[in-house]
């Protein structure tokens, strides 16, 4: 336990100096992708012939989950791009690009979860989905802990 928390909080500074230093680029999400399956590993308590293969399943999922989020901000840049210059129109196209992008991402959490069920119990798949609920929540909360005591001490 105390190692885990060890990591996470090496993660936690390395985001945080990763924000300050303005680079959130594909490093950071791989830092962040390899935490996360060393936290996953650790819940699931797999063996190894599972291990390898639900590591296979969640970097590739993880990857096209990193795709979609990338591709979905984007297509809000460019609305946000339009809206800022006054345009009338235009913005239907964007729009029906996210829905499509929503669909996408649904499948893909469906077969992801349907291949899941295929190597893991029930149970774990349980577990992986409540992790990565709590993992998104927890890591948005320490890093504006960290920034609010960056604030403190500036004052």
């Amino acid at each position: 336990m105390r190692k885990t928390i060890l990591i996470f909080a090496s993660l936690v500074l390395f985001v945080a100096v990763s924000f300050s230093q303005g680079f959130m680029g594909q490093r950071w999400r791989e830092r962040v992708l390899e935490f996360k399956k060393v936290r996953l590993l650790e819940i699931l308590k797999l063996d190894e012939q599972t291990s390898v293969k639900f590591l296979n399943k969640y970097t590739k999922f993880s990857n096209e989950i990193d795709e979609i989020e990338i591709e979905r901000d984007r297509i809000v840049n460019d609305l946000e791009a339009k809206l800022r210059k006054g345009d009338k129109e235009g913005y239907d196209k964007g729009i029906k690009d996210l829905i499509e992008l929503e669909k996408k991402e649904y499948e893909l959490r469906m077969n992801f979860y349907n291949e899941l069920k295929e190597i893991l119990t029930e149970q774990q798949v349980a577990q992986v989905v409540v992790f990565e609920r709590n993992f998104r929540r927890e890591f948005m909360n320490a890093i504006r802990e960290m920034q609010r005591e960056r604030m403190r001490r500036r004052f």
